[in-house]
Formats: structure tokens, C-alpha cells, sequence
């Protein structure tokens, strides 16, 4: 018998738990934050108690009640076992709701994610250290059945190949913290994810796609015969237009925003089970690509060319700081990016040549917000001992100096770094734009931090550009934002050619769209029992 639990993300966008048992044993998909459960008893000054955290929230139903937790912070709690051992836990990408409660689970179940999808999680540890999210890497152990012990890994100081576990899994000793290039150098391979690998019962494929966040993947496993497909998020293949901007960027850019039709080609008439968000089936359907959003950023940017640009996005989103850079060298400017975002930026250099920034040496800087005093990671990597490569010294920025040549420079801050406005003068901000490259208002919360934003905007007279207000509502003008979620068009044309037998919607709040579509292969419940 296989059965399909979604402990979270039913009927909802995010938080996905998703649970594959067989009589082989299971796979674990994601396991993320709900924030519209979350977001009913925490906000950002009422959290669960340090320590306590796990009991608190399997309290609230916030947690699947199934003993799968660290046992340093489960010392009492009695909680059923998951009928069947479970083989590993995939990690599809670094957002918060496919990955924000992982650090919650036990350190004795191997972890499966792209080396990117890691890198990113440990450097965000590294910045934001919330006990919910922070990966025990250090404690974890290969596990039972760990995955292609057979793999080399290259190092990049070019010494001789060695063997390692393809789970990043922490027997190699990893730190939570990233604290030197040479430990990274060290820790991450250069192999092709797209290899198979077997583990015990299961035949896996981990596969690229694309995603607003650098790493993102599906997975293709097989259990009891029978074939899986897990999309995780994903966003459209680039239409004709926008594979020119993107080709101008790079091959590798190109080659990231094709992995998503790479792989529905590859799995065409493979698949027995498909589950596959939908976070996008409620819309009618935007029809802003990449490459519009380039065109619109650089008008803009363009035709302000005396005034400071500031741009809203997360630096996580690489392929949207590719598109914003390239506006940076072709307006003549340079753009500025804050400590904690070149850290991230850095640790995905570290394992994927085709980010090093040394080749943008001329167009990229570091916001330097003139403290007295700077302390841990912020210390360390000001000091040169952390990311030191291009050195410190050399790209380093401070208020002053922007301000000598304001329309020089693209800031990128967003919502939670507004406070550095107050490092400007007034006649510096006056004037300037504000581009919201980021999604939408979808909560009463988010309203009010987006009310919020427009008020820091408003006190310095900063011309917003993607979002504004009207007759006392949020207007969002969608312009300078292409979703990082599949299109209904796209999500059809997606399902058809891979023609799985067995559908099961997840990451959506209209199952139903799925139901009048394909009817009888679509299964609707958060229990599924296959056979």
C-alpha cells in the first residue's frame, strides 16, 4: 500500500509536509512554515518559547503530531512513530514556507537539496538565527541509507577527488555558521545533480527548476513500483523574447530558466503521481515576463538618471538581481547591495563558479552604514575574514559617497532595511524612485507593513514606482514583478504533456480548478490511499 499524507499545505498556499509512505519505507517533502496558521498566534514580538518550541506548537496544530523532532527539545513528549522509517526528507528550495521548520527536524534523517538550495539555507542561519529554521547541521548524522556514497567530489583546490555522501547530511563536519571560503571550498561538490541515485527501496532524480530563489528543484522517486513526481514551487519556461535578455545575461542565466521545460520534457509519459502546487490557479493570469520587467525597470531607471534608484527584491532571487544588475551597467550605475545579501551571494559562489562576482567588480558594491562598531558575522566579514573575495576594501560603500553622485547607484533595500534611509539627507532622498520588484499584499499583515512602507516613502518624498495608494486601498501595478509561480496556461500545458495517472493539488487555495480539468485522475483529500 502507498499512502500520500499532506500533514500541511491543503487548501493552502505554503507550509508544505508532505508524506510518502510505502511498505519500502518513506520520503518527507519540504517542511515549511504555514504563515496563514502561524500568522493566527505569533506575530513578530509574541513567539513560541525558546526551548519549548516544538511542544508549543504541536500544542496550537501547528506541527504534525508524529514523532519525527530533535530529541534535544522533545525530552518528554510521547508522539507516534511514522508507521514506516523515513528514508529522507527532501528540501525542494530556500523559502520560508517549504523549509522554515527544518531546523526542527530530527538530526538522524538525511537531508536531500541541491548544493545552492544549502548554501542558502546555512548563510540565512548564519544572518538570521531563529531557533525554527536553524539547520543542527553539525549534529546530523548520514542516516541509514545514505545516497551515492560512490559520488566525487572535486575540490576546488584542485587536489585529488574524494568520496562524500550526495545527502548533505553533516558528516563531514560542516559548521553551522560559513565562517571561512576554505571550509565552504571544502564542503560542497561539483557534480550534476540531474544524476540518479539509488537509496535502499527508492530510485530518485533530483531536478532543476525554475524558481524566484537560486537551488529551487523537483524530485522523481520511486517507490513500490510506483512513479512520483514532486514539483515543489516552480515558475513558466521563458518565452522567445525573453530567452534573447536572458542569453545576453549568460549562458548560465539561459540554462536556469529553461530547467523547468528540460525537465517536463524529460518526464514526459514517466510519471504515475504528480504533485504539483498551484499557487496561481485563482488569477486570471499576469502576462509579465522577465524580460518585460526588464524593459520597464530600465525605462525607468533610465529617464531618472539623476536620481537614486532604490529596488525592492530579495538578493535570494538571483535571476531577478541579474535583471536588475544588467540595468545597473547599462544605465552607467552601480548597484549597492547590503552586507548580509553579498553573504549570500558569496556562499553561492563559493560552490557555482557561474556566480562569482568578481566579474562584476565594476558594478556591484557593498553598503558599508557607518556603525562604530560592528560585531559577530557583520565583524568578521567587514574585517576581511569572512568573504573576502573580491577583498573588502575594494567594494565598500558609504552613505557619503553615495550621496556625492546619487543618480551613480541602485540600492536594493526592502521592507525590513527601510531604516537606512535615515543614513541619507533629505535632499538625497527627495525625489528619488522606489521600484517594487516583489510580490503583492495576500494578508491583512502584509497590508499594514505595505501601508507602512509607503509612509517611510511619503516622509522622504521618495517617488514609489509598483505599488501606491488609492481612495485608501493598496494598488499594486504588477509591472516590475513576474511571479515566480507557473501560470495557469502553463500549469495545463504542463500536466498534459507529462500525463500523469493520479493528480494531487497542493500549495493552492482552488483544488477544485484542478477537478474540472482532469476529473476523475485528480484526488482532492489530505489522506490519499493509492493501492
Amino acid at each position: 500500500m502507498i499512502r500520500v499524507k499532506i500533514l500541511d499545505g491543503y487548501r493552502v498556499i505554503g507550509g508544505n509536509k508532505i508524506l510518502v509512505e510505502s511498505e519500502e519505507g518513506s520520503v518527507l517533502l519540504d517542511f515549511g512554515m504555514n504563515f496563514s496558521s502561524w500568522g493566527k498566534y505569533f506575530e513578530e514580538f509574541v513567539n513560541p518559547r525558546t526551548g519549548l518550541i516544538i511542544k508549543d506548537l504541536l500544542k496550537l496544530g501547528l506541527l504534525p503530531k508524529i514523532d519525527l523532532y530533535r530529541s534535544d527539545l522533545t525530552a518528554n513528549l510521547k508522539l507516534p512513530k511514522p508507521s514506516k522509517e523515513i528514508i529522507f526528507v527532501f528540501l525542494s528550495h530556500a523559502h520560508m514556507d517549504h523549509m522554515g521548520f527544518i531546523g526542527l527536524l530530527n538530526e538522524d534523517i538525511p537531508i536531500l537539496s541541491t548544493g545552492e538550495t544549502l548554501a542558502l539555507i546555512i548563510a540565512i542561519n548564519e544572518v538570521h538565527a531563529e531557533e525554527k529554521s536553524r539547520l543542527i547541521v553539525e549534529k546530523r548524522t548520514p542516516g541509514s541509507y545514505p545516497i551515492r556514497e560512490d559520488v566525487l567530489i572535486k575540490l576546488k583546490n584542485n587536489k585529488e577527488p574524494i568520496k562524500r555522501t550526495l545527502i548533505y547530511s553533516g558528516d563531514n563536519g560542516i559548521s553551522s555558521l560559513p565562517l571561512s571560503m576554505s571550509n565552504i571550498e571544502g564542503y560542497f561538490e561539483e557534480l550534476s545533480i540531474e544524476d540518479s541515485f539509488p537509496v535502499r527501496f527508492v530510485d530518485a532524480k533530483v531536478l532543476p527548476v525554475y524558481h524566484s530563489v537560486i537551488g529551487s528543484a523537483g524530485i522523481y522517486f520511486r517507490l513500490d513500483g510506483m512513479r512520483f513526481l514532486y514539483t515543489g514551487d516552480l515558475r513558466d519556461s521563458p518565452l522567445p523574447e525573453e530567452e534573447r535578455l536572458l542569453s545576453d545575461i549568460g549562458e548560465n542565466r539561459l540554462k536556469l530558466a529553461n530547467s523547468t521545460r528540460r525537465m517536463i520534457e524529460y518526464l514526459k509519459g514517466k510519471v504515475d503521481v504528480l504533485i504539483v502546487e498551484g499557487t496561481r490557479t485563482k488569477e486570471s493570469h499576469s502576462v509579465i515576463t522577465e524580460a518585460t520587467l526588464y524593459t520597464n525597470v530600465y525605462e525607468e531607471v533610465k529617464k531618472n538618471k539623476d536620481k537614486l534608484v532604490i529596488a525592492d527584491f530579495p538578493l535570494r532571487h538571483l535571476e531577478r538581481f541579474h535583471t536588475f544588475l544588467k540595468v545597473a551597467k547599462e544605465t552607467d550605475r552601480q548597484f549597492v547591495v547590503l552586507p548580509k545579501d553579498y553573504l549570500l551571494l558569496n556562499a553561492l559562489a563559493m560552490i557555482n563558479s557561474d556566480w562569482n562576482f568578481n566579474r562584476y567588480i565594476d558594478h556591484i558594491r557593498v553598503y558599508h552604514q557607518g556603525k562604530g562598531e560592528w560585531r559577530g558575522w557583520e565583524g568578521k566579514f567587514l574585517k576581511g575574514e569572512i568573504f573576502n573575495d573580491p577583498p573588502v576594501e575594494d567594494i565598500l560603500i558609504r552613505p557619503f559617497e553615495i550621496e556625492k553622485f546619487p543618480g551613480s547607484y541602485i540600492l536594493n533595500i526592502g521592507y525590513y532595511e527601510l531604516p537606512n534611509l535615515l543614513d541619507f539627507s533629505y535632499d538625497t532622498l527627495n525625489g528619488a524612485i522606489y521600484i517594487h520588484s516583489n510580490s503583492e499584499a495576500y494578508t491583512e499583515e502584509q497590508n499594514i507593513d505595505f501601508t507602512r512602507l509607503l509612509n517611510w516613502l511619503k516622509y522622504f518624498n521618495i517617488e514609489s514606482k509598483g505599488i501606491r495608494e488609492e481612495f485608501g486601498k493598496l494598488v499594486f501595478d504588477r509591472i516590475y514583478h513576474a511571479s515566480g509561480h507557473i501560470s495557469p496556461k502553463g500549469l495545463e500545458e504542463l500536466i498534459d504533456t507529462i500525463n500523469p495517472s493520479i493528480i494531487i493539488p497542493i500549495h493552492t487555495e482552488s483544488p477544485d480548478w484542478f477537478l474540472s480539468r482532469w476529473n476523475k485522475k485528480v484526488r482532492l483529500d489530505s489522506d490519499i490511499i493509492l493501492y
